[in-house]
């Protein structure tokens, strides 16, 4: 399939790599898509610019795409440019990344499929929490299954060190995703300007084989 992401966040670098492996064509939009491309060897075709842009996205040839995924960091950019896919160029199949866990369905009463994050992973815990896991299996980590995709999700307790850091600087020598951050016993999806206070926990995304 032809499948347009728009938005070069980590989570649709990562998507990309997986579809690319299960044979899919991806074209990536985003201000700065070709150095995304350069910088993780991916091999799709790219298009600089605003995700929100009509002449843009008209040269990505969106309206060609069997599905668009629009999973930038901002969940406004993303409600937007989805319904841009949807309305202008009448694309059919148009998934969307939000982030609030309180009413991120009410976006799909617009035609469009809305994924948050959020509550992908306090669905994780609460699995955990229930009960519904071996025991053998949970020690400081749950498993979810995602689109067809085993993750598993750790909580580790961050060293005070990186106080102050920005997520995008920290690296996870284990190839893990820092997909989210525990502070004050409130749980928060990791955006890559976000800055650790001391006292936080990290909630790592990865893969499981």
């Amino acid at each position: 399939m032809q499948i347009m992401i728009l938005g070069a966040s980590r989570s649709s670098v990562f998507l990309m790599k997986r579809l690319i492996e299960k044979g899919h064509t991806c074209v990536l939009v985003d201000p700065k898509a070709q150095a995304i491309e350069q910088q993780f060897k991916l091999g799709i075709l790219t298009i600089d610019g605003i995700i929100i842009d009509i002449d843009i996205l008209t040269e990505a040839d969106i309206g060609s795409m069997d599905i668009v995924c629009a999973m930038s960091d901002s969940e406004n950019q993303n409600i937007m440019a989805s319904q841009i896919a949807r309305d202008i160029f009448h694309v059919k199949n148009v998934y969307t990344r939000v982030f609030a866990s309180n009413d991120y369905h009410l976006f799909d009463d617009a035609g469009f499929l809305s994924i948050s994050s959020t509550v992908l992973t306090a669905d994780a815990f609460i699995r955990a929490i229930d009960g519904k896991l071996k025991k053998e299996d949970f020690n400081g980590q749950c498993m979810a299954n995602v689109f067809g995709n085993s993750i598993a999700f750790t909580v580790l307790e961050m060293n005070d060190s990186f106080a102050g850091a920005k997520v995008r600087d920290i690296e996870d020598t284990e190839g893990r995703h820092i997909f989210g951050i525990v502070r004050h016993d409130e749980f928060f999806t990791t955006l890559p300007n976000m800055k650790l206070e001391k006292g936080d926990k990290l909630v790592l995304a990865e893969r499981k084989v």
